[in-house]
């Protein structure tokens, strides 16, 4: 695996929060914290007891909080802060200064100077942006295609509307784009089915429960109607229509991908694990269609 930020940039990183004793999860236990990047339940426990990281990390960290030491994450192979890729590198970082994390941001500034002094040789920098509903999220600048704006916006829709399963499989599938490309290309498709399920559930639409996910797709653009109160001309119109099937032949797509590579199906033994790049296509394209039709929804009830 390649990375672009040195080992010895991530040490220095880490030596400064070591010694300025700073805690990484902020005001939130360390569970709930790598709850927002990492999907605990697929990580192994390192406790014969339990099955996951999750249990394990609270029963170490919460339950019996004097366990593991408080600097403890950075030599868990199983986060691999040293080693992973950038962008989950990266994710760590801007997790640690979120606004849910650390609400003061007098805390937020030292912390951020620093993140990017140690990363700016390296080329990278992480800068503040406003979302949609107002608040403030960490960015990183100029990294990995995998890292996307449809996907960091979507994890604020996630946090507006409180869903644990939909911040898991965003959490999910952002990590498993380098680690477990199958994952990723099974999680994209479940991540557009939950868009549309919880959008269908506000307008009371029923479901039978074998709805497949181009289904789904028109279900949800027949109830948000995207092209509604547009006065465009016929030239932009139709040039937006045709982009709105190329989304339902990329639901269509996402769906066939995920039956030959993605997880939930049984593969031929010996078949060759999917590539990275598709995965990361999958993960991208499903969060820009997920986006589209929740910003479409979003517009219809203002």
């Amino acid at each position: 695996m390649v990375t672009k930020i040195s080992e010895t940039t991530r040490r220095n990183i880490i030596q400064t929060l070591k010694a300025e004793d700073i805690k990484w999860s902020g005001r939130l236990d360390e569970s709930d914290f790598l709850s927002r990047i990492y999907d605990l339940e697929l990580l192994p426990s390192h406790d014969p007891r339990y099955k996951s990281a999750r249990v394990d990390i609270w029963q170490h960290t919460v339950n019996n909080p004097d366990d593991w030491p408080d600097d403890w994450i950075f030599d868990d192979e199983r986060f691999d802060l040293l080693h992973c890729p950038d962008d989950q590198f990266l994710r760590f970082l801007c997790e640690m200064i979120h606004q849910v994390v650390r609400p003061d941001q007098k805390e937020v500034e030292p912390l951020l100077e620093m993140f990017n002094q140690e990363l700016g040789p390296e080329g990278f920098r992480i800068e503040a942006k406003r979302t949609r509903f107002g608040g403030i999220r960490f960015e990183p600048v100029g990294i990995l295609p995998s890292t996307i704006e449809a996907l960091q916006q979507l994890k604020d829709i996630a946090e507006k509307l409180g869903p644990e399963h939909l911040e898991r499989e965003i959490a999910r599938m952002n990590s498993a784009i380098e680690r477990d490309p199958e994952l990723a290309i099974g999680t994209a498709k479940e991540l557009v089915e939950t868009i549309c399920k919880t959008i269908l559930g506000e307008k009371s639409v029923a479901l039978k429960g074998d709805e497949d996910l181009p289904k789904l797709v028109r279900m949800t653009m027949d109830e948000i109607k995207p092209m509604d109160g547009i006065s465009y001309g016929r030239g932009t119109y139709e040039a937006v229509q045709k982009m709105l099937g190329i989304l339902s032949t990329l639901t269509q797509s996402i769906a066939e991908l995920r039956n030959l590579q993605g997880t939930g199906h049984g593969k031929e033994v010996g078949k060759v694990a999917p590539d990275s790049r598709f995965a990361s296509l999958a993960a991208n394209s499903a969060a820009s269609l997920a986006l589209f039709l929740y910003l479409s929804y979003e517009k219809q009830k203002k």
